[in-house]
């Protein structure tokens, strides 16, 4: 990979800020639009923004190893050079680039330590409301992009970004997300015919279990920040997808409750390696236990709570469902699913399987008696 030298200048102002400020979306977003860039320079220090950021704390131990002063020309050096591919056996903090927290989490699973430090695709969800995936790839293909179908009915993958930008994308024949975000929409459907997004967020579920289900399936979705229900609201008209947004509607009525929750995002490190650099869980469990007890008041009787996080720590994984259950009037259900072979079983529930997708973990709950 090599920049010209006006975005090798903006680059290291990239580096430089991060540096000094974190937060690597922000950092891009702020310098890389008035730039005068090209799209392939955008792509290319973006690409390196990832790498520099995902190997930081690796790239940082070597220069002091080195003796060489941590600067964005050091920095921007060793993503160029792959410093990480030349680096010794080291302790796991060092070795997969993260916190000591994460470092012990990944000692008991190596293949997540592998795995979330490599390059994901970029991958989209078909919109069978308005579209087939073999139109889909027909277009982009005559579009010279190299995709390949996903495990998915509903998924496209490609390595280039340049997915995203697609007239498919711009069309509303499909919209991007990952995998497993897919099979979780895919899951929810398959437990029942009126469901509830109880955290709608900007509507990415709320779009694939209306594509998933062909405008079949009643879908609530409900989301407390103003913005994002606007957002939630224009973008369900956009790709004419039926769905109900807020306000809350009547308790114990829900086939399935979807309770996506906010998260520490290490399952989605591959996309925002900053995740793998938090200290701990926060206050993530709290919150999380707390908006699955008020969902769970919209789960009718024998119906289902569907838990979810993409993150893959114990205290926002299997420690929520605990404490959750020890309470509440709702056991872990044994499921049989079209697309349980996509999930690894765990006492408390599963992580997803997709090859390509994030590392979500999922709870199937079913609400007893009364």
């Amino acid at each position: 990979m090599s920049l010209s030298p006006h975005a090798e200048k903006i680059m290291l102002q990239v580096i430089a800020k991060y540096l000094r400020k974190g937060n690597m979306a922000r950092c891009l977003r702020d310098l890389l639009p008035p730039a005068d860039l090209s799209r392939e320079d955008r792509r290319q220090i973006a690409d390196l923004m990832h790498e520099i950021v995902r190997w930081k704390k690796l790239y940082a131990f070597l220069m002091a190893e080195q003796g060489t002063a941590p600067s964005p020309e050091a920095y921007y050096s060793a993503a160029l050079t792959r410093t990480q591919e030349q680096a010794p056996a080291l302790p796991p903090e060092y070795r997969f680039s993260c916190s000591p927290y994460i470092a012990r989490l990944f000692q008991q699973h190596l293949d997540w330590a592998t795995y979330l430090n490599s390059t994901p695709p970029t991958t989209i969800c078909i919109n069978q409301n308005i579209a087939t995936l073999d139109h889909v790839l027909t277009r982009l293909q005559d579009g010279h992009l190299l995709v390949k179908k996903g495990r998915l009915n509903t998924a496209v993958l490609s390595m280039s970004s340049d997915l995203k930008n697609s007239s498919v994308i711009q069309e509303r024949l499909a919209h991007v997300q990952d995998e497993s975000s897919q099979l979780v929409a895919q899951i929810a459907t398959e437990l029942g015919e009126r469901i509830f997004d109880f955290c709608a967020g900007n509507g990415g579920k709320t779009l694939a279990m209306a594509s998933l289900g062909r405008n079949t399936k009643e879908l609530v979705a409900y989301e407390t920040d103003e913005r994002r229900r606007d957002t939630l609201q224009r973008r369900c008209s956009e790709y004419q997808a039926k769905a109900t947004i807020g306000p809350l509607p009547l308790k114990h009525s829900f086939d399935v409750v979807l309770v996506d929750a906010p998260c520490t995002g290490l399952g989605a490190a591959r996309r925002n390696p900053e995740a793998k650099y938090v200290e701990d869980a926060d206050d993530f469990p709290q919150i999380q236990l707390s908006i699955l007890q008020d969902a769970a008041e919209y789960v009718k009787p024998e119906g289902f709570l569907l838990y979810v996080v993409c993150t893959i720590t114990p205290e926002e994984t299997s420690d929520v469902i605990s404490s959750f259950t020890s309470t509440a009037p709702y056991a872990i259900a044994s499921v049989s699913l079209p697309s349980v072979s996509y999930l690894e079983k765990t006492n408390q529930g599963f992580f997803t399987a997709i090859p390509q997708g994030d590392l979500f973990f999922l709870s199937v709950l079913t609400r007893r008696g009364n």
